[in-house]
């Protein structure tokens, strides 16, 4: 988990792993190149049998505002923390975030983790 950001989980009463999602436009970071606030549209796709508590989820959102950090590198490090945090309760995690347009050039990554994940 990245230092100083906290995720909880709450543990679901189904022992069947269920598809669940999270969306946001308010997630911001500071571009390492120019130092402009980039703003992203981030997507959360879980596949697990405990999710994500949502007050922790919308706090670590927050706390990359002031963050110097690449869109790519932000994806995984997002992948990387969720999965982490679910830990045996997550069979497959997938963030994609979409980068406003600046500069007229549109950025979408996408992170995948557990079964998802694709061949190198």
């Amino acid at each position: 988990m990245s230092p100083g950001r906290d995720l909880e989980i709450i543990m679901l009463d189904t022992p069947s792993t269920i598809e669940i999602v999270f969306t946001t436009s308010e997630l911001l970071a500071l571009c390492p190149v120019t130092s402009q606030r980039d703003l992203y549209d981030a997507r959360i796709e879980l596949g697990a049998t405990a999710t994500l508590e949502s007050k922790s989820l919308k706090l670590y959102i927050a706390s990359w505002e002031q963050e110097t950090i690449l869109a790519e590198d932000l994806t995984n490090t997002i992948a990387d923390d969720v999965f982490a945090a679910l830990g045996n309760h997550a069979t497959t995690v997938v963030v994609s975030l979409h980068q406003h347009v600046r500069g007229g050039v549109d950025i979408t990554v996408t992170a995948r983790r557990g079964s998802v994940e694709r061949a190198s």
